[in-house]
């Protein structure tokens, strides 16, 4: 135990100083959020504070520093970092959950290369310290490459939905009747895509379909596609990068349709953080990224899932009750 608690303190810190020697600076945020980013798929699990004198105040706690850091940076901040932590409701498995460690980081004024350079430091930094294998060099592959080679079916985000879904079906992939765009193209990609992934070390996929932007901005060059990466060590979905959007009424427009997709998914919907959507319009051009340190962690000490790492999961304890 005491060997594992020393690694990863090893490793924490490692990411701190390579971070901080690069010239961000490390920031600390609320737990706690009045108002989640919203996004469809991730549940924030609500609390409420009572205030001295009683009254009930609502608030959830985070699952990423996210909307903290943009106002930070809307306000002037610089290039900031946190090691984070985080919960997501509705989360668990070997390489998740439900509370854990994240590593989030902004650049302003700076390119999506830049946070690929941070990431190879950061693996570098990271294997070496733990001495088991040389790092992972990172390579390049777009969403719609990847696509066409493991699927067999080219990408067209436009495409309309049975187009897309007989497409599907002539190379053996079967969607549900109601399926939507996203649902069938992450049914092959989660199929087709993902386990080849395994076997190509480092991996950062780029240019998702503009339907899957988040927050992020769209390709200048094409907008069927946005400017969006994730990082990929030995098929583990490791860190997810953003080109910021840095347009209020468009961050407001597609919270609300979040709200409404999470409605029809009965999950709860959320409330607007208006304070939000006026720093994303003040948002100075920003590149973003969050990253998994629980699993860059386990991955750097050559571990098969997170329990190197977490000692007390809070996954396993809430299901031994």
């Amino acid at each position: 135990m005491r060997s594992q608690l020393q690694s990863t303190a090893t490793l924490r810190q490692a990411v701190r100083q390579t971070l901080a020697a690069r010239g961000l600076l490390e920031v600390v945020t609320p737990v706690t959020v009045i108002a989640p980013g919203g996004e469809p798929y991730l549940d924030a699990l609500p609390v409420e504070f009572h205030l001295l004198g009683g009254s009930a105040r609502p608030a959830h706690l985070r699952t990423s520093p996210e909307v903290w850091h943009k106002k930070l940076l809307a306000e002037g901040s610089g290039p900031i970092f946190e090691i984070a932590p985080c919960l997501r409701d509705g989360e668990g498995g070997p390489w998740h959950d439900l509370e854990f460690e994240m590593v989030e980081w902004y650049r302003p004024g700076e390119a999506m290369e830049a946070l690929m350079e941070d990431l190879q430091a950061l693996l570098d930094v990271c294997f070496s310290a733990m001495d088991r294998r040389p790092a992972p060099q990172i390579s390049r592959h777009r969403v719609a490459d990847l696509f066409e080679q493991h699927v067999g079916v080219v990408l067209d985000p436009e495409q309309a939905l049975p187009d897309f879904t007989a497409a599907l079906d002539s190379v053996g992939i079967r969607c549900a009747d109601d399926d939507d765009w996203d649902d069938a193209f992450f049914r092959a990609w989660l199929s087709r895509v993902e386990p080849q992934l395994a076997s190509m070390g480092a991996v950062i996929v780029e240019r998702y379909p503009a339907s899957q932007a988040a927050m992020a901005r769209l390709c200048d060059d094409d907008d069927r596609f946005c400017h969006r990466f994730e990082l990929y060590v030995d098929g583990i979905e490791l860190a997810n990068a953003f080109n910021e959007l840095t347009d209020g009424p468009e961050q407001r427009r597609r919270f609300d349709a979040w709200q409404a997709q999470r409605r029809r998914l009965g999950r709860p919907d959320f409330r607007a953080d208006e304070a939000f959507f006026a720093a994303v319009d003040r948002l100075p051009p920003t590149v973003g990224i969050a990253l998994g340190l629980d699993r860059l962690m386990a991955l750097a000490m050559g571990a098969k899932d997170l329990s190197p790492v977490r000692p007390f999961r809070l996954t396993d304890l809430l299901e031994a009750r």
